[in-house]
């Protein structure tokens, strides 16, 4: 029995260790796709994880942002052939040191909204609600499409003096996997 209650603990602690030492990433949490006044619109919940090197340069005035690239196209579409429909939806993280305060901008919606935390900041950061993807009237009834998902850091936005540097470390490359939903209208 103490064998057991041994190895049971070494069990939660080891997973409890790779949760506590799991990098910096975007991962999705729910994804709603589905038409609305005549759009293909998207819900989705993200979930990030700064790394060091984006915390310290955001928590020193660097704002960061966060593109979003959603694309349909046919299941049956051809390599060569250009997307049916793409957006890509920005979304911009940032510190005010004076105010104490974290804000996030989303250009696309016009809304700028501020947090008293951080964590409450990045829950705001991934909620993108109702975000239209196409027309509906565009896509065939009865055929098969398919939509991907990525998001990843917008280094290309960050202040130029520190883009070099950006482009060559690893702490400012920050992306999801690329994720694969079938719609049927």
């Amino acid at each position: 029995m103490s064998r057991i209650r041994t190895r049971m603990l070494l069990l939660l602690f080891c997973g409890f260790f790779s949760l506590s030492a799991q990098g910096a990433g975007i991962s999705y949490k729910a994804v709603a796709i589905g038409e609305q006044d005549g759009w293909i619109v998207l819900d989705l919940l993200q979930h990030y994880v700064l790394g060091d090197t984006m915390l310290e340069a955001l928590e020193n005035g660097v704002p960061l942002t966060f593109a979003t690239e959603i694309v349909i196209d046919p299941e049956d579409a051809s390599f060569w052939r250009s997307a049916l429909g793409r957006k890509i939806v920005r979304r911009k993280l940032s510190y005010h040191p004076l105010a104490g305060e974290y804000e996030v901008l989303d250009p696309d919606a016009g809304t700028r909204r501020r947090f008293a935390t951080r964590d409450a900041a990045l829950v705001a950061l991934g909620d993108l609600k109702g975000k239209r993807i196409i027309r509906a009237s565009t896509l065939d009834k009865g055929r098969f499409y398919r939509i991907t998902i990525q998001t990843a850091f917008d280094i290309g936005e960050l202040p130029l003096p520190l883009r070099p540097k950006a482009y060559l470390s690893p702490g400012w490359h920050l992306s999801s996997k690329v994720y694969e939903w079938r719609l049927q209208p």
